[in-house]
């Protein structure tokens, strides 16, 4: 529309507003979903392909279920092997401390075999047996009722010790030991045995003169009531009538090992198997 005034003329006319541009927020926000998505699909694809390259199983449920099988039966097996193991050492333990009883079963013989045969020092208690030829004078009582003997029956003879030792050894004595006026203990073994030489007494390869000490270790009370007993070795020898026999029991006595050798020139020992037979 068109206005006139008075001086110049001005023609106005209407103008139509410009179009506002589209907004292109969601194209970009699309865009970038699409390539987070596209990133993820490649990852897994990427991980799928590793998977099977591995020869690991996939993802599926039937695929886990049959691994998960597998590892199972795998497991139980291998703790059969465990159990069968087990039982294997078990049977080994037993057998090892069967070995252990019988070694320490055998090592005890052993040792008492020694101690039997005088080998090993030995102490316990038991008696302590003094013995001495008479040196006084024997009253005329008496020296008739010892008879025409009584200067022999004064002195401590090699049947005297042989005789003590042999009761001892029948009360149960455990371990003897001898000495002469020196004091030193000379073991008593089997094969041990009092003989007379001249003044001297031999014991194994020991020469002995009185006074004499013989050592027993074993129970006090019953080898000094064997050797004491009515009509028993002491009487019958006559050695408390002369008070040349002294007997005390000692709660300890110390008794050294056999210091001689043991050789055996004509006894040898029989096969295990071989028959034990005396002709």
């Amino acid at each position: 529309m068109a206005v006139t005034t008075a001086g110049p003329s001005v023609t106005t006319e209407a103008v139509a507003p410009e179009p506002r541009p589209r907004s292109s927020s969601w194209v970009i926000q699309v865009t970038a979903l699409s390539l987070v998505l596209g990133c993820f699909l490649g990852v897994a694809l990427q991980a799928q392909r590793a998977l099977r390259d591995a020869g690991l199983p996939g993802t599926r449920d039937a695929t886990l279920i049959a691994y998960y099988n597998a590892l199972k039966q795998a497991n139980q097996n291998l703790q059969q092997q465990v159990e069968v193991l087990r039982q294997k050492t078990i049977t080994y333990q037993t057998q090892m401390s069967a070995g252990t009883d019988m070694t320490r079963a055998m090592k005890q013989e052993m040792e008492n075999l020694r101690m039997y045969a005088g080998l090993t020092p030995v102490h316990g208690p038991g008696l302590v047996i003094s013995l001495h030829d008479f040196t006084g004078t024997i009253p005329e009582g008496l020296s008739r009722k010892l008879g025409p003997d009584v200067q022999q029956l004064g002195l401590i003879h090699d049947s005297d010790l042989a005789a003590i030792i042999n009761e001892l050894k029948a009360a149960r004595a455990e371990a003897l030991a001898i000495a002469g006026v020196d004091g030193r203990p000379e073991r008593i073994i089997a094969s041990s045995a009092p003989r007379c030489a001249g003044p001297i007494i031999l014991v194994n390869d020991a020469s002995l003169s009185g006074p004499f000490t013989i050592w027993a270790i074993g129970d006090p009370k019953s080898l000094e009531s064997a050797l004491k007993l009515q009509g028993g070795v002491v009487q019958q020898l006559q050695l408390d009538l002369l008070q040349m026999i002294d007997i005390k029991q000692q709660a300890d006595i110390k008794l050294p090992r056999y210091s001689g050798s043991i050789n055996h020139r004509y006894a040898k020992a029989m096969g295990a198997t071989k028959p034990i037979s005396a002709q």
